[in-house]
């Protein structure tokens, strides 16, 4: 039986291949109806065809020839192609009339920048950048003979014996995106030689500028840039209305309505106070600050129309001025936004010192102005005794150890010891090399996304609106400035002065 099997294969194969060649022949052959047979592949074959415009139609369903009545019977038209001159008509090439060639830098021997990339906002990745840096040196005023240098001076010498430390750590470190040229300018503190400056070829020549000091001078220089692939980077102004309407002006120092408002944030979020009394002398100069902290304190609620931070005027020429009235609860917070009269905050500061010595600060807290850190005639007692916060744009805490290597180094370097100048200087150098290295000739639209915390301070930069005061904010309102937004809040504590933010 096993036998029989294995012979029997050799026809079972056979047999099954002969299946195989007549199911596939049959799958080859075209589809026929069985009620019109083999009829259409022979009226194909055999009937005569009318032109292509023909009125005659071939129908798949019914697989016969159909007359149509609006079939087109006109003869078509005929397509005549033309050739138009290359003189009226040139092929399309790249536009090499609008490419942007970077300017030429201002260092002898450096090679040409080119164009590598793009980033936000239309700004351009160079292969190289040129920086202007333009402070009060009043080289003009020395002839060599004097001992003493002007404070400015001491100022700009500060600022940039800082930024040449940043430079020199940055390159040797090789952490500078691309090469960057600095040119040094003295503006001599005159309008007219800052607008000489902004005439010149170094001026012309440089995406970012990085100066100078007095608001005047700051805004003919953010004007110079206002309409150029250039920003100006202001390291000392906190003036409003520099330069109106231009996003090419970045402020670095925080203006006084952002004080203001950072003053009103720490109070509420911080404290835990139940009342806030916001005291002038009664001036109108005080009262629009206080109308900025109004508007502040609707934010922070969201509500327009919560009830508004009580308001003092204080006459000090009054002998029974008194604010017990105001003392009484958990905690009195009084935010006094006066700068210019040493005398009123500090006669206000020895009566609330007085009515609340017994607790000595614990249910009170005073904010002031960055002003107050300079009065030399208040006693310190009364800045202790009252709880005094102020707001300031730079603060150097000695006890950071950064703080303490760059002290050290400056000191190795220059032989002194570095004044508040020098820590602004190397901190905005660091900042600002990094973001127009790597962001190019449009930095400033990518400030927001790029917080830091530095020596003297944290930079928050934000885009401000040019909307008139008074009135709600717009989406995508033109931009006024870039800002940064980040105050200092310090707290006199054992007789210095603390950050507490």
């Amino acid at each position: 039986m096993q036998l029989s099997r294995l012979n029997s294969l050799p026809s079972f194969f056979f047999f099954a291949a002969l299946l195989l060649t007549i199911a596939s022949c049959e799958a080859l052959k075209p589809a026929t109806s069985p009620n019109r047979g083999d009829r259409r592949a022979d009226d194909r074959r055999n009937e005569d065809l009318d032109p292509i415009q023909s009125r005659r139609v071939y129908d798949e369903e019914t697989g016969e020839y159909v007359l149509v009545q609006n079939a087109p019977t006109e003869p078509m038209d005929t397509v005549e192609w033309t050739t138009t001159p290359e003189a009226e008509a040139p092929p399309i090439t790249d536009d090499t009339e609008n490419v942007y060639v970077p300017p030429a830098s201002p260092v002898t021997g450096a090679p040409p920048a080119t164009q590598i990339g793009t980033g936000n906002n239309g700004s351009r990745r160079l292969s190289s950048y040129n920086v202007e840096v333009a402070l009060p040196f009043l080289t003009n005023r020395y002839s060599g003979s004097e001992y003493e240098i002007d404070d400015n001076s001491q100022w700009s010498l500060h600022f940039y014996s800082g930024a040449k430390m940043a430079m020199d750590e940055l390159r040797a470190a090789g952490k500078l995106p691309a090469p960057v040229y600095v040119n040094v300018e003295d503006t001599q503190a005159d309008a007219t030689a800052t607008r000489n400056l902004t005439t010149g070829a170094n001026f012309a020549s440089a995406q970012m500028v990085i100066g100078p000091y007095v608001k005047g001078n700051v805004s003919a220089m953010a004007e110079a840039v206002r309409d150029r692939e250039a920003v100006l980077v202001s390291p000392f102004s906190a003036g409003t209305g520099v330069s109106d309407g231009n996003p090419n002006y970045v402020q670095v120092n925080p203006t006084l309505n952002t004080h203001l408002r950072n003053i009103v944030r720490h109070a509420v979020e911080r404290q835990n106070a139940d009342r806030i009394v916001l005291v002038t002398s009664g001036s109108a100069a005080e009262k629009a600050r206080l109308a900025t902290m109004q508007a502040e304190y609707q934010l922070l609620n969201n509500d327009p129309n919560v009830s508004p931070l009580e308001e003092l005027t204080v006459d000090m020429n009054d002998q029974e001025t008194s604010l017990a009235d105001l003392l009484t609860g958990r905690k009195t917070v009084f935010i006094v936004p006066v700068y210019e009269d040493e005398s009123f905050v500090g006669s206000f500061l020895r009566i609330l010192y007085t009515e609340t010595r017994e607790d000595f600060g614990s249910n009170v807290a005073v904010y002031g102005l960055p002003q107050w850190m300079d009065f030399t005639r208040i006693n310190f007692d009364y800045y202790e005794g009252t709880n005094v916060h102020v707001s300031s744009s730079v603060f150097i805490d000695l006890l950071d150890p950064a703080v303490r290597n760059f002290r050290r180094d400056f000191y190795d370097r220059h032989r002194t010891l570095p004044r508040d100048e020098a820590y602004v200087g190397y901190d905005i150098t660091r900042y600002f090399l990094r973001m127009i290295g790597q962001y190019g000739t449009r930095f400033q639209y990518d400030l927001p996304g790029n917080p830091e915390t530095l020596l003297h301070t944290k930079f928050r930069f934000e885009p401000v609106s040019a909307t008139p005061t008074g009135t709600l904010a717009v989406e995508n309102a033109p931009i006024d400035r870039f800002e940064n937004m980040y105050v200092n809040i310090l707290r006199f504590r054992d007789f210095t002065f603390r950050r507490v933010n």
